[in-house]
């Protein structure tokens, strides 16, 4: 939850879902082939459940150093692999997820994450601009960076008691930062105290040149120049 946090729309939304979680569901790689769609393969679907057995569904594509597998073509179908999946997260039927059928879905969104500082605007610009052009309603995408995750593991692991969750979180923890995928956290004020003791083998001297006594440069310079 703390890293859905993070997450900010095209259009400037929050992914806050405020309601205690009751339970969380997740389908890794799922194939989805929802009428009327393009299928389309998101890396997971998770759908968090609240109270009055209301589902919030999250479709989840992750990315590294590629960028989006597939761009708009001639169909009448959302073909942009972004806006493919809006396309089925709108329309997916979770009973073909195999979860509790009396969960009621509450909401429907799509989270990009990317290694990016900052959102990438333009990928989503394009994806949404088809995506509203052939359905002819708007949409809109949400996306995070894989660099807000140290700041939120490092955290975790201050009261997580279980050593199995422990290890896997200071695992992936060590991963990102190995990869150097961490966001700036700005620069620590100094607390060590200097004096001017401290810099005494600074001296400040003039700086010199002098020039060169020609008569004693070496023969061969003379005859380079000669040729020149």
């Amino acid at each position: 939850m703390p890293f859905l946090r993070t997450a900010v729309s095209f259009k400037g939304k929050t992914l806050d879902i405020n309601d205690p979680v009751l339970e969380v569901y997740c389908t890794f790689w799922p194939w989805l082939t929802s009428p009327g769609c393009i299928p389309c393969e998101p890396d997971v679907v998770m759908g968090i459940e609240t109270e009055g057995h209301r589902l919030h569904l999250i479709g989840i594509e992750a990315k590294y150093h590629a960028d989006i597998s597939s761009e708009e073509d001639e169909r009448s179908e959302p073909n942009d692999q972004l806006a493919r999946e809006l396309d089925n997260i709108n329309d997916i039927n979770i009973a073909a997820l195999r979860w509790d059928s009396a969960l009621i879905v509450a909401s429907r969104n799509l989270l990009y994450v990317t290694q990016d500082m900052s959102m990438p605007r333009t990928t989503l610009a394009t994806s949404l601009d088809e995506f509203t052009r052939k359905r002819k309603i708007e949409g809109d995408i949400f996306w995070s960076s894989w660099r807000f995750l140290p700041v939120i593991l490092e955290n975790i692991l201050k009261n997580e008691p279980n050593p199995t969750n422990r290890a896997v979180l200071d695992d992936m923890l060590k991963l990102l930062l190995r990869k150097g995928l961490m966001m700036f956290t700005g620069v620590e004020s100094c607390k060590e105290h200097f004096s001017s003791a401290d810099f005494e083998f600074y001296k400040h001297q003039l700086a010199r040149y002098r020039w060169p006594d020609i008569s004693q440069l070496p023969e061969s310079f003379w005859n380079y120049r000669y040729k020149e």
